[in-house]
């Protein structure tokens, strides 16, 4: 049990105006860096998962929350789907990767034809045109907004759909391909923006001469749940149907995205353990600074144990210091971040994030209180082992010797 007695000589040690002022200034400085890395950690951590989320909410706007590839069976399990509550809207599509030629230019693309579309459902903006026209007239396409600009092309343009099949002619085998009109320009706001291309089944199928649809996709009223409705269709079906859901569709990204908030974690993590190492400096200073006084507790009865629980106490006040000032400024700086951001662009005439360049215009935040917690109680545990040494020494010191002013 720590005792009054302690609590008391640890505050005093951590707050005393009586300490030297270099003594002084290191214990202040060491409890900045601490609060600069706290509010470091949590304003980033903000960050990063407000971009992941816009990224993940604006991207759940146009791919498939999940999709069954077996048309036939798939049909018998879609009433499954609707008990549970999930099934927003469901439609077959055909996907195809294939060649789109411009006037001037060339790209790839990614083209899914799919039967009708709730626009509720798929959520995406049309720049240009008229989406509806495109699922009624044959062989229009709707481009992407990044994809329609690397062509070249706007609403009325045509477009060549190279797909890697070969068509026997005289001349040889070629490459089919057909021309398509584009019938409208829509963006996501998000990676598919650059492979983009939507039109109807009928247009699809002519394309890849296919005689059916190679599955149905699904939109859930709550796409997080696309794994446990997976799993309820693989019972339902024994294992006939494998559904794939869009986390596994975009496995790589979400990893990637992770990773990197895993390194920024790692990186921005050093600015605490260079804190933790001021506090060591801080308290071993502190420790010759008191010689005299740590021997005349001895003395006085406090025990080497009782000594070093001061000086663990000693580190902890100067911690909980740095980390309750820098807890209070990464909230507010992450809370204000957004009209701060305003701010500067106002002043200074500068966009932080263009829209022409990034997907995302603004600066979103998403304080998740787990993060938090978890940065505190990181701070906490480094800065305890960082008190381990210099309260070890104390502990350490002779009464008799420190008291005569001998060298312990």
């Amino acid at each position: 049990m720590i005792s009054r007695l302690e609590l008391t000589i640890a505050r005093r040690l951590s707050f005393s105006r009586e300490q030297r002022a270099f003594t002084r200034g290191v214990s202040i400085f060491a409890a900045l860096g601490m609060a600069l890395g706290v509010s470091s950690l949590i304003v980033v951590l903000s960050v990063m998962n407000g971009l992941a989320g816009e990224l993940t909410g604006r991207l759940l706007k146009a791919v498939p929350h999940l999709e069954l590839s077996n048309v036939s069976a798939a049909s018998s399990v879609l009433e499954t789907t609707e008990v549970v509550g999930l099934t927003l809207s469901h439609t077959p599509y055909i996907r195809r990767q294939l060649m789109l030629r411009g006037d001037f230019s060339s790209s790839g693309a990614e083209l899914t034809g799919v039967g009708e579309m709730d626009p509720e459902v798929f959520s995406m903006t049309v720049l240009e045109g008229d989406f509806s026209n495109v699922m009624s007239e044959r062989f229009h396409v709707a481009l992407g907004e990044v994809l329609a600009r690397n062509l070249g092309v706007g609403v009325g343009d045509t477009v060549d759909a190279v797909v890697p099949q070969v068509a026997i002619t005289p001349l040889g085998l070629l490459p089919r391909y057909r021309r398509l009109t584009v019938g409208a320009v829509v963006a996501v706001g998000a990676s598919p923006d650059a492979i983009l291309a939507l039109t109807s089944l009928e247009t699809a199928r002519k394309l890849s001469r296919a005689e059916g649809a190679d599955g149905i996709r699904l939109q859930l009223s709550d796409p997080y749940r696309a794994g446990e409705l997976a799993q309820l269709i693989r019972l339902q079906s024994d294992g006939a149907l494998i559904p794939v859901i869009w986390t596994e569709t975009y496995q790589s990204l979400f990893a990637a995205i992770r990773m990197e908030k895993l390194m920024v974690s790692v990186l921005l993590s050093a600015l605490i353990a260079v804190a933790a190492f001021s506090v060591i400096s801080s308290l071993t200073m502190s420790v010759v600074e008191k010689r005299s006084d740590i021997a005349s507790l001895r003395v006085l009865g406090l025990s080497p144990a009782d000594i070093r629980v001061v000086f663990m106490l000693h580190g902890l006040y100067l911690a909980l210091l740095g980390i309750g000032v820098g807890l209070v400024l990464g909230l507010v700086l992450t809370i204000n971040l957004e009209a701060l951001m305003r701010v500067l662009e106002t002043v200074f005439g500068w966009r932080l994030f263009d829209p022409s360049v990034y997907y995302i215009g603004g600066l979103p935040t998403d304080l998740q209180w787990r993060d938090v917690a978890y940065i505190i109680m990181g701070s906490l545990v480094l800065s305890l082992f960082a008190a381990v040494y210099p309260a070890h020494r104390a502990s350490k010191i002779s009464p008799v010797l420190a008291l005569d002013g001998l060298e312990g």
